[in-house]
């Protein structure tokens, strides 16, 4: 079964981009879960409907603090959510029309994983190294 872990490399030492980092890396471990397990489209479903939703919210957060701070690369990191959001949407479809297979769990792999643990180690941390320096490494405290 493929799962997800959140190694040291994740760490951006922002406590609530930390554990919300680890609740997304959970949502698609159990996402991969009811495709290996073949709990069928619909435990899938909603699964996905989960990980959608809180990938929606986790990026509001992230996107919050960004604004708080006058980041200077809130722009690209903002296109960067909205495509994803985009992307975790479109794997509805093709969930309702191929099923929860291997395909589909390798397209989550693609997609989902892979996407998010590159703009983790990149766009995230980068931001949040960017705030610590600015707040003086006080960003714990800041949400």
């Amino acid at each position: 079964m493929k799962k997800v872990e959140f190694l040291p490399a994740l760490i951006s030492t922002n406590a609530m981009v930390d554990a919300q980092h680890k609740e997304l890396i959970e949502a698609i471990n159990k996402l991969y879960a009811a495709i290996d397990e073949g709990k069928g489209v619909e435990e899938a479903k909603k699964t996905l409907e989960f990980l959608a939703q809180y990938t929606i919210f986790h990026f509001g957060g992230e996107e919050a603090l960004m604004q708080a701070q006058q980041y200077p690369l809130y722009t690209e990191h903002k296109k960067a959510h909205d495509a994803f959001v985009v992307t975790v949407k479109g794997l509805f479809q093709v969930l309702t029309e191929k099923g929860a297979t291997e395909e589909f769990g390798a397209l989550v792999e693609k997609e989902v994983t892979n996407w998010l643990i590159n703009h983790i180690q990149g766009m995230d941390i980068r931001m949040t190294d960017w705030i610590k320096i600015k707040s003086n490494g006080m960003m714990d405290n800041m949400l």
